[in-house]
C-alpha cells in the first residue's frame, strides 16, 4: 500500500497544469523532474522487492538447519560479501576453491546502501530547482496571473491582464539581471550536480561506473570473448565465511554460497542510469555553453528572438528588443513567452515596443 501510494505520487508530478508557471526551460525540468522520479522509482522499486521477497539466500553444509539459515543469511547481507576476479573457465562466475595467499578478492558492500543511495541522489537533483525557486521568488507566478492557460473572459478583460504585465515589466526595464543571473548559476549547478552524480556513482560501485556501459555493450556484440560486466560488477553468486564455534570450542570457518537476487534488478538500473547520467550531461553542457552564446553574441540572441516571435516578422521591432533587452530582460521575457499564448505574447511584445 505504501509503494502504490508513493508511485501515485510520482505519477501526478508528470500531470501538465496550466494554472502552474513555467519557470524553467525542458533540460532543468530533465534534472528535477524526470530524473529525481527515475531515482526515486528505482528506489521504491529495490525497497519493495526487498521487503516483499528474501534479497539473499545462503547455501551451506547446515542448510538442513532453519535456524543456522536465517543467522547466516541476516550475517552476509550486513557483511561484505565477496567473489573472486574470475576467468572464463571458472564454471560459477566470481566464484572458485581458495587459494594460499589469494589477492585476487573482491569485496561487495553497495548492495546493501542501493535505496539509500538512490534516495540521496533523488534529493540532489531537486537542490538546484529549490534553489532557484527561492531565488525567482513567485516573479513569474504574479505577473502572469490569470494569464496562464486557456483565457477565459472578454477582449477587455484580457487586454486589461496584459496591460498589467506591460506596466510592470516597462516600469522595471533593466533591473532583472540579478534575476537572471540567479537562473544562470542553478545552471551551472545542475552541471556541477551531474557531474557529482557520477563520480559518487563511480565511487559506489567500486569505480566501476564509468566504464560500465561501455564495457557492458562491448560484452554483448563480442560475448564469447570478453567477461560480463554484469556479473563482475553485480554478482548473482558471492560467498560468505560465517565463524561458528564447534563442538571442541575452535573456531569453525563455515563456507556459503550467497545468491543475490537484487543483482539481477540492479544490474539493470545502473545500466539505465549509465546511458541517462551520459545524455543528461551532454545536454545540459550544450544547452549551457548555447545560452552563454545567446548572452554574449548579438547575432545569436537575434536569431533567437526571430524565433520566438513565430507570428510576427517585424524586423524593427525585433532590432529594437535586441539593442535594448540586457540579459536579465531577455531571460524575463522569455520566461513570459513559456506561460502565455502566441496572441497575447505578441501583443504584449508590441506593446513593450511603443513603451520602452
Amino acid at each position: 500500500m505504501i509503494s502504490i501510494t508513493a508511485f501515485d505520487i510520482i505519477a501526478k508530478s508528470f500531470k501538465i497544469r496550466n494554472n502552474k508557471p513555467v519557470i524553467d526551460d525542458y533540460i532543468f525540468q530533465c534534472h528535477y523532474k524526470l530524473t529525481t522520479n527515475i531515482l526515486l522509482t528505482f528506489c521504491l522499486l529495490i525497497t519493495s522487492i526487498n521487503l516483499i521477497g528474501n534479497p539473499i539466500e545462503c547455501i551451506t553444509n547446515l542448510s538442513k538447519n532453519a535456524e543456522y539459515n536465517k543467522v547466516i543469511n541476516s550475517y552476509c547481507w550486513m557483511s561484505n560479501l565477496y567473489t573472486y576476479n574470475k576467468k572464463p573457465e571458472f564454471r560459477l562466475p566470481g566464484l572458485r576453491n581458495i587459494e594460499n595467499n589469494e589477492k585476487n578478492i573482491r569485496f561487495h558492500s553497495y548492495y546493501k546502501w542501493v535505496p539509500f543511495m538512490l534516495f540521496f541522489q533523488a534529493m540532489t537533483f531537486y537542490v538546484p530547482h529549490w534553489i532557484w525557486k527561492i531565488w525567482e521568488g513567485g516573479k513569474i507566478r504574479m505577473i502572469t496571473s490569470d494569464m496562464r492557460g486557456f483565457c477565459e473572459g472578454s477582449y477587455e478583460t484580457r487586454r486589461l491582464k496584459q496591460n498589467r504585465l506591460v506596466q510592470y515589466f516597462v516600469e522595471s526595464f533593466h533591473t532583472h539581471n540579478t534575476y537572471a543571473f540567479g537562473y544562470i548559476f542553478c545552471e551551472m549547478i545542475n552541471i556541477f550536480n551531474i557531474s557529482f552524480n557520477i563520480y559518487i556513482t563511480h565511487k559506489f560501485l567500486d569505480e566501476s561506473f564509468l566504464t560500465y556501459g561501455i564495457k557492458t555493450l562491448n560484452y554483448y556484440q563480442h560475448p564469447n570473448h570478453d567477461l560480463n560486466p554484469m556479473e563482475v560488477i553485480f554478482p548473482r553468486l558471492s560467498k560468505c565465511n560465517f565463524f561458528k564455534y564447534g563442538p571442541s570450542g575452535t573456531i569453525q570457518n563455515v563456507d556459503a554460497m550467497c545468491i543475490l537476487t537484487q543483482n539481477v534488478l540492479n544490474e539493470k538500473i545502473y545500466l539505465l542510469l549509465w546511458i541517462w547520467f551520459l545524455i543528461l550531461a551532454i545536454i545540459s553542457i550544450i544547452a549551457f555553453m548555447y545560452r552563454i552564446v545567446i548572452i554574449t553574441q548579438i547575432v545569436m540572441k537575434t536569431t533567437l528572438l526571430i524565433n520566438m516571435f513565430k507570428f510576427t516578422n517585424n524586423k524593427q521591432i525585433i532590432s529594437m528588443l535586441v539593442n535594448k533587452f540586457q540579459v536579465g530582460d531577455y531571460i524575463l521575457f522569455n520566461f513570459i513567452e513559456k506561460n502565455v499564448n502566441c496572441i497575447q505574447f505578441n501583443e504584449i511584445m508590441e506593446e513593450i515596443w511603443s513603451q520602452v
